[in-house]
């Protein structure tokens, strides 16, 4: 009885402290593209103009959408989503691998994953990626460790459906499971409509908004772009070395805040204690018999590497990484734990600094998401100071810049006519925002106008960006 009300309390005491704190943290500015596309998606759901892009994240979207109609602020709807999620993934890692929250294992285990620096950007972003991982999560359960009771199998496969209309490119995480039931289970048709019903929940509304020609059509178009074009898979983006290499900076440099190149001295505190008590993890696992539930699982993170390493952007995106890093968070809590008989002083003061070092890098890259990023300073500078000028830049920059209003010319550099043109005409009073300064070296007296930079460990989404004013020679001479 005692135990129950404390699990009670404790709960509840967990699901505020996700929400209030990642409410306490939100963000007042659009900190790139992907976030824009979301935060558009509030004002008009749109797929065809890519508010968002295909799939769409109809749940995500509608529930962000509901929650503004109450508080008015995209900043505070997107966190308040961010919180649940984070809430539900603590609550179900837990179930998982069945740690009892009133235990010091299952309160280590919630203070790695709420302090975690990335889960913690990712839970402010106005992106779906942490309520996705949350289904996914709850989903995990249900069909691993209840897959002997057939009313939460069946749920799992509802659930499985759901993912697919919040963040369709975790549905591979959760492949292996799926398969053994089909496999396993004598009802394989109410499995099937099971999963149907989780898709019918989003899927039916969407084609109602956009059409069943229109949907299929995105859907076809950035489906092949994703692949073969604009998606970062290993199709466009072939350099194994760079792409095993950024993977792996992004879970242990981005996803556990470990210490990297160029990366402040003080990661290093954090870095230390952290390989201390990975190596004390993986040693007290590997010697423990797996069971079945612990084979489906090790498989379903071996399915969901695969996908990622070979069809996601791992070079550019960190935020690919983020069912890994829970995983080897539980590998890192086994390691704190298997020291907890250890009363030695080497011990306290190794968990201390971890622990200290945890917050204060978490705390450090929250403040500095709080300030707007590179391309937000842009964008203010240009609102302020640069009336008439014709601006010249890649397609995703010209597109951020006029969803924010910006009234001007804006020039693709990668339309050379557009390009040849301006040469040709000796249009004056160019400004130019990226390295692309080479294609007017001949004909246009180039001047850097200003260097925005934030931290990529926040975002690696143009973290550094300049801008150029640009004259054309002719005029300089006649000067």
């Amino acid at each position: 009885m005692i135990a129950r009300i404390f699990n009670q309390k404790y709960l509840l005491f967990l699901f505020f402290g996700c929400v209030l704190s990642r409410i306490a943290s939100s963000i007042f500015y659009i900190e790139d593209i992907d976030s824009l596309r979301f935060a558009l998606s509030i004002e008009e759901y749109n797929i065809i103009k890519l508010q968002p892009h295909f799939p769409g994240y109809p749940i995500f979207c509608f529930l962000a959408k509901f929650l503004f109609f109450f508080t008015n602020s995209k900043a505070i709807s997107f966190s308040i989503i961010g919180g649940f999620s984070l809430f539900i993934i603590i609550y179900f890692t837990l179930k998982l691998f069945q740690i009892r929250n009133n235990t010091f294992k299952g309160l280590c285990c919630s203070a790695l994953i709420f302090f975690n620096p990335f889960l913690w950007l990712m839970s402010n972003r106005y992106m779906p990626d942490l309520m996705g991982l949350a289904v996914a999560m709850a989903s995990l359960y249900f069909l691993i460790i209840k897959m002997k009771e057939n009313k939460y199998t069946l749920l799992g496969f509802v659930l499985f459906g759901i993912l697919a209309g919040i963040r369709l490119s975790y549905t591979p995480l959760l492949l292996l499971p799926i398969f053994y039931h089909l496999f396993q289970n004598s009802k394989k048709s109410h499995l099937l409509f099971s999963f149907i019903i989780g898709c019918s929940i989003w899927l039916i509304p969407m084609i109602f908004i956009t059409g069943l020609n229109s949907l299929y059509e995105a859907a076809l178009k950035h489906t092949s772009g994703h692949f073969s074009d604009f998606g970062g898979t290993f199709i466009t983006e072939n350099l194994w070395g760079k792409r095993i290499i950024n993977l792996i900076s992004s879970v242990w440099a981005d996803g556990l805040g470990g210490y990297w190149y160029g990366r402040s001295w003080q990661t290093l505190l954090l870095s230390l204690p952290m390989v201390y008590f990975l190596y004390n993890g993986i040693y007290e696992i590997k010697d423990k018999k797996l069971s079945k539930e612990n084979l489906l699982i090790i498989g379903a993170i071996i399915v969901y590497l695969i996908w990622i390493l070979f069809f996601q952007n791992i070079i550019y995106k960190s935020r690919h990484i983020m069912p890994l890093l829970i995983f080897i968070i539980i590998i890192l809590n086994t390691g704190i734990n298997s020291t907890v008989y250890d009363k030695g002083l080497f011990r306290s003061i190794v968990l201390g600094c971890f622990f200290l070092s945890l917050i204060n890098i978490t705390a450090v890259l929250i403040g500095q998401h709080k300030n707007p990023s590179a391309i937000s300073n842009l964008k203010d500078n240009i609102v302020k100071n640069h009336d008439g000028q014709i601006i010249i830049s890649n397609n995703l920059i010209n597109y951020y810049l006029k969803a924010h209003g910006i009234k001007k010319d804006f020039i693709n550099i990668d339309d050379k006519e557009d390009i040849e043109m301006l040469k040709k005409n000796k249009f004056d009073s160019l400004y130019l925002i990226g390295n692309y300064s080479k294609v007017f070296v001949d004909d246009y007296k180039i001047y850097l106008d200003s260097n925005y930079y934030h931290n990529p460990y926040v975002n690696k989404m143009w973290s550094e960006i300049s801008a150029y004013r640009l004259t054309h020679k002719t005029d300089v001479q006649k000067n």
